[in-house]
C-alpha cells in the first residue's frame, strides 16, 4: 500500500509533507537529495497524496486514485524520467501542452519530472512561466540529486523539501531540542542567547546541520502564517509555541525575509561553509533581519 510509512527516516521530512498535504498544498515542489531512489519512491507518495480522494490522511494507500498511482495508470499522473539524458526544450513544451487539458478522473493533475537537473537551460526557461502560475489544477513534483545545476529562476519557483539518507536524517525529537532554545531567544530579542543556541548546531554533522537548517526554514514558514493571521497546520508541530512567539514579535515581512535568508544559508552548507560561520549568520545575520 502507497503510504509515507514505507519510507524509512526521515521522519521531519514526512511530517512536515503530511502537514502540508492536509492544508494548501504549493503546486510547485522540489525534492532534493544524494538517494536517487529514495527520491522517485517519496516523489510518488506526494503524488499519490495530492491525488489522494480521501477527506483525512493523504494519501490514504486504499482509495482508487492511491491504488491508480502505485500501479503506475493514473491518467492524471505523468512521470517525465530519462535518465541521465539531456532534457531539452522539446519535452517543456510538451509538458506545457499536457496541462493545458483538464483532468481525467479527479480534480487535479500531477507532473513528475525526474533528474530535473538534466533539464537544459532552454527546457529551464520555457518551463518557467508554466511553474510560477500553474492552472489551479496543476501540480509539479521536481527531483533533483543535485538542485543547484538548476537555474537560480527555477529554484526560487519552487517550495523545497529535502530528503536525508536514513542514518542522518533529523527527528523531531533532536530538531525540537536544538531549534526551540534558538527560536525562543530570537522572540525574546535576546541576541547573547541566539549565539549560546546556535553555538551548540556547530557540533552537528554538515548533513544533519542541513536537515536543521531546513526544519528552522519550515518554522520560520509556520510563524510567517501565524504573523499574518493565517489559519494552517503548522509543518513543525513540535516548535509550535516558539513559533507563535516568533509571530508576536516579528513582522510578517521580516519573518519572510529571514525565511529567504535560511535558503541563502543552506546553499552557503551545502558548499562546505564552516560552522562557525553559520554560527554568525543565525546570530548578528537573523538579529539585524529581525530587529534592526
Amino acid at each position: 500500500m502507497i503510504s509515507f510509512d514505507t519510507l524509512p527516516g526521515n521522519a521531519a521530512l514526512k511530517a512536515s509533507l503530511q502537514n502540508a498535504l492536509s492544508g494548501r498544498f504549493p503546486q510547485t515542489v522540489l525534492l532534493s537529495g544524494d538517494d536517487s531512489a529514495g527520491l522517485e519512491a517519496l516523489s510518488r507518495v506526494l503524488a499519490a497524496g495530492i491525488l489522494c480522494e480521501s477527506p483525512g490522511k493523504r494519501p490514504c494507500g486504499t482509495c482508487l486514485a492511491c491504488r491508480k498511482v502505485e500501479q503506475g495508470v493514473h491518467p492524471d499522473l505523468t512521470v517525465i524520467d530519462e535518465g541521465e539524458n539531456e532534457l531539452k526544450v522539446d519535452l517543456a513544451r510538451r509538458i506545457k501542452a499536457e496541462n493545458a487539458i483538464i483532468p481525467n478522473d479527479g480534480a487535479r493533475r500531477v507532473t513528475i519530472i525526474r533528474h530535473a537537473q538534466n533539464l537544459n537551460p532552454m527546457a529551464q526557461n520555457a518551463l518557467l512561466k508554466e511553474l510560477e502560475e500553474p492552472p489551479a489544477y496543476a501540480f509539479f513534483i521536481l527531483t533533483a540529486e543535485q538542485p543547484d545545476a538548476l537555474l537560480q529562476t527555477v529554484r526560487s519557483r519552487c517550495t523545497k523539501f529535502a530528503l536525508e539518507p536514513p542514518h542522518e536524517a533529523v527527528s523531531d525529537e533532536e530538531a525540537a531540542a536544538l531549534l526551540a532554545p534558538y527560536l525562543a531567544a530570537v522572540a525574546a530579542q535576546r541576541e547573547d542567547r541566539m549565539m549560546l543556541a546556535a553555538l551548540a548546531l556547530e557540533k552537528v554533522p554538515r548533513r544533519m546541520l542541513l536537515g536543521m537548517l531546513r526544519i528552522l526554514q519550515a518554522a520560520l514558514r509556520d510563524a510567517v502564517f501565524s504573523a499574518n493571521g493565517l489559519k494552517q497546520a503548522p509543518l513543525q508541530a513540535a516548535l509550535r509555541e516558539q513559533t507563535l512567539a516568533l509571530s508576536r514579535t516579528v513582522s510578517a515581512g521580516r519573518l519572510l525575509a529571514c525565511y529567504d535568508f535560511t535558503e541563502e544559508l543552506i546553499d552557503r552548507v551545502s558548499r562546505n561553509a564552516a560552522g562557525a560561520a553559520v554560527t554568525c549568520a543565525l546570530t548578528g545575520d537573523i538579529y539585524r533581519i529581525c530587529f534592526l
